[in-house]
């Protein structure tokens, strides 16, 4: 058993990492519904508004909406883009009076010569047809891998902070973890050496804007955690770690506990 678990996590990690983010996200998103999201944007672009808004939702065609559509195609530089990528795809299918419906919300990022575009257009599918329920486009003087790095240049007291508490929460559970190992316990040893991992509620940190988070009901293990989605920021989290602390607190008195009474002497036995 342990054998076949060793071998399937070597093969998930060598596929992973044979292939780049990019091809994995290219392999994942759905086939069709890119390619009518591609072609919208490209209609976009081209100013070609009437085939866009005959795709709108009903409630989305107003008086207004040509002129908002030019608006977001002036988002686009002149002149055709050096590449094209998918940055971002996210599905979801429901039942409504028990037909399946379905929302395809897909970001992709342009580049051009000067500037990167950032669209995201979401789909909706009822049936046979797609409708466009929404359509954005950012221009960025930089692309997403570049914005959304894990950098220190340029970081502010804040960042630091954050980092610097995300590394003492890491390093103060694994010390309590390995320090719990070596405590002579009799009792429930492995359930304390499990709770040093833990940390509970999260202040979330996102590296590129500096916004922060607070999320009062999570838990964490080694009260600490930092995760990015593909060309998404970076989020650093940091809890408090509840299991360490407390370990350390009782520790004398839970090996105290463990040590066994002494004999009495057999000289002083009458």
């Amino acid at each position: 058993m342990k054998r076949a678990l060793f071998c399937v996590l070597a093969t998930l990690c060598f596929a992973l990492g044979a292939c780049s983010q990019q091809s994995l996200i290219e392999k994942l998103e759905p086939k069709v519904g890119s390619a009518a999201a591609k072609s919208i944007i490209e209609q976009l672009r081209r100013g070609e508004m009437a085939p866009i808004e005959s795709q709108l939702d009903p409630r989305y065609r107003t008086p207004e909406v040509t002129a908002k559509l030019h608006e977001v195609a002036a988002v686009f530089p002149a002149g055709q883009p050096v590449s094209v990528k998918t940055v971002g795809f996210y599905e979801n299918t429901r039942l409504i009076r028990g037909a399946p419906s379905s929302t395809l919300n897909l970001t992709y990022e342009y580049q051009f010569h000067d500037a990167w575009v950032v669209a995201n257009v979401v789909l909706a599918k009822k049936g046979s047809t797609w409708t466009i329920v929404g359509l954005h486009a950012e221009r960025m003087a930089e692309s997403l891998e570049t914005r959304n790095a894990f950098t220190l240049k340029g970081k502010d007291a804040a960042h630091w902070l954050m980092l610097l508490w995300v590394t003492a929460d890491a390093a103060l559970c694994l010390y309590a973890f390995v320090l719990c190992l070596r405590t002579r316990m009799v009792r429930r040893k492995w359930l304390w050496a499990l709770f040093t991992l833990v940390g509970v509620t999260t202040l979330r940190f996102d590296w590129s804007s500096g916004h922060f988070a607070f999320q009062s009901l999570s838990v964490q293990l080694l009260g600490a955690s930092a995760v990015a989605q593909p060309y998404g920021p970076w989020i650093l989290g940091a809890s408090i770690p509840l299991g360490a602390i407390w370990f350390l607190v009782v520790r004398r008195r839970l090996a105290a506990a463990s040590v066994p009474p002494a004999l009495p002497d057999a000289a002083a036995t009458p």
